[in-house]
């Protein structure tokens, strides 16, 4: 099984290869972009409850996910809606042609109710003005807290509800205003599903199912109003409301036997004066239910489309013209080694771009940039190890041993940097704002991979070369043979000093041909030394 591990991990690469590129091919359909680099919209909203204050965390987690499937059913593609601080929602919207309608349908809060129209519960209306209508809701008896609200701009208070009522939605030529009281009788948490249909004259409307208990409620309702224009002789309304707006007010004929029981079966609809667009995404808002919050535009940033396809073709040319500098660079410094290292890092490309595609990832201007320096990672791994290696060499080892030794000593080095270089990611992930969490993730991505290609890749192939001939040759290396001769005459030289300090720490000891660098010179010092001796006697 070792022998045969370096062709089983080039056999693995290979297959994540394989599937890399099926997750790339083709590239313009599986490559997920920002809306920088493919035009769109950015917004951040501020939310706040129906009294002004800041939201809970659960109304938060419940407003983005209905935003979020509201932004599905627009049919947005790479579409990111996040928390951003305590109380923000940044919803980004790429490759968004109407913008206004995305936001308006985004940001629309769908409070759907129901209010009948007995006098208790509609204090006010029909009247021509708002102003008219809050000079008679305090005539009614309103308490002046709700009036003073109603004149603020609020039209809606916990006991009270300021509604309008456009052309036609109750057989009226011009805009009417009512004052209904709360609670309704019912609201639009009682809706299962909606969808845009057409009524029996062609006009666009939207036809609503409920839930078993909003079906039995709704039955309830009906039934009262039946009976109650059986006993008036007046058949009586109730009002369909869509966010402070009358979208109709259906009448429940008393003199429909069939009505008797009330409306079963949990079917109704909603008509009014809708284009076929104004019921889809009025459909939509009821689907995806009603936002717990009011939201307050805060930042709006729109990027066109010509300006985003720039930024594309800027960002791969400076992709492309880093990667091709690398390239060249192993080939002159690194020699067939550089050829290696290069194969690894179009390995190491196509990883990568799969990867981004499967998680999916979607790039940015500064996931780019994340990206372009995870090259220069993955060079920099091929580059110590390369060092190592040619140190080796000129040491006067095998190719073979080098690799060996090249990779044992330099992958401490490698993975202490690319460690340091993730936690900083890492910290910057966690803590920086959107468009610098692009960066952070695209380069996190880019050093695993690195990793992956350098160590393992890249070895495997140089193992596998290291068994033939050619390959041992030190100017495959980039080492020449005036380097290793110069390296050799250094580690002599660096061991000459200590042959010498051997020979002073034992001056008793006889002298030989290790102790001596020739004869002559070993023959030209044995005189001297008695010749020091007999001077001395002489002396006495």
């Amino acid at each position: 099984m070792r022998r045969y591990r370096n062709w089983i991990i080039l056999a693995v690469v290979a297959a994540l290869v394989a599937a890399s590129v099926y997750f790339i091919i083709p590239p313009d359909e599986r490559t997920h972009l920002g809306l920088d680099l493919q035009g769109g919209v950015e917004v951040v909203y501020t939310a706040r409850t129906a009294d002004g204050s800041a939201p809970t965390q659960e109304q938060l987690d419940q407003t983005i996910g209905i935003i979020d499937r509201r932004v599905n059913g627009l049919g947005v593609t790479e579409s990111q809606v996040k928390q951003q601080g305590a109380d923000q929602i940044s919803v980004a919207l790429p490759g968004v042609t109407d913008p206004d309608k995305a936001l308006a349908i985004i940001g629309k809060t769908a409070q759907l109710e129901f209010f009948v129209d007995y006098p208790e519960s509609r204090i006010v209306g029909p009247v021509a003005t708002r102003d008219e209508a809050i000079t008679k809701a305090k005539a009614e008896g309103v308490p002046k807290k709700d009036i003073a609200r109603f004149r603020a701009g609020d039209n809606n208070t916990d006991d009270y509800a300021l509604i309008s009522a456009s052309p036609g939605a109750f057989g009226n030529e011009n805009e009417a205003w009512f004052v209904y009281k709360r609670p309704p009788a019912m609201t639009g948490d009682a809706i299962d599903s909606a969808k845009q249909s057409f009524d029996q004259n062609g006009r666009a409307n939207v036809e609503f199912t409920l839930t078993d208990s909003g079906a039995k409620q709704f039955q309830e309702i009906t039934k009262k109003l039946y009976d109650e224009g059986l006993f008036s002789g007046v058949s009586q309304t109730f009002a369909i409301v869509l966010d402070n707006r009358m979208e109709s007010d259906p009448r429940i004929d008393h003199t429909d036997p069939g009505l008797q029981d009330g409306i079963g079966g949990g079917k109704a609809e909603i008509t009014g004066d809708f284009s076929v667009q104004e019921a889809k995404d009025l459909a939509l808002v009821l689907n995806t239910g009603a936002l717990p919050v009011e939201l307050e535009p805060t930042y709006q940033q729109q990027v066109s489309a010509t300006l985003g396809g720039d930024s594309l073709r800027a960002g791969l040319v400076a992709g492309l013209a880093g990667l091709i500098l690398v390239l060249i660079f192993m080939i002159v410094v690194y020699r067939f080694l550089g050829v290696v290292a290069d194969v690894a890092l179009i390995i190491y490309a196509v990883l990568l771009w799969g990867l981004y595609n499967a998680i999916p990832v979607t790039l940015t201007l500064p996931g780019i940039a994340g990206v372009i320096l995870t090259i220069g990672v993955a060079a920099d791994a091929n580059v110590v190890i390369f060092e190592r290696i040619k140190e080796e060499v000129r040491r006067g080892k095998t190719v073979r041993s080098a690799v060996s030794s090249g990779y044992a000593r330099g992958i401490v080095t490698i993975l202490d940097a690319n460690i340091l270089t993730v936690l900083t990611a890492l910290v910057l992930f966690l803590f920086a704002t959107q468009q610098i969490k692009g960066f952070a993730l695209t380069l996190m991505i880019g050093v695993g991979v690195s990793m992956l290609t350098a160590v393992l890749a890249t070895r495997a192939m140089l193992a596998l070369l290291a068994q033939f001939s050619f390959f041992n040759r030190p100017a495959f290396m980039g080492v020449s043979s005036a380097q290793i001769a110069v390296a050799e005459a250094e580690a002599d030289a660096a061991e000459a000093p200590q042959g010498r300090g051997r020979s002073r720490r034992a001056p008793g000891a006889a002298p030989g041909p290790a102790m001596a660098p020739a004869a002559g010179g070993a023959a030209s010092a044995a005189p001297r030394r008695p010749s020091t001796a007999k001077k001395k006697r002489k002396k006495r």
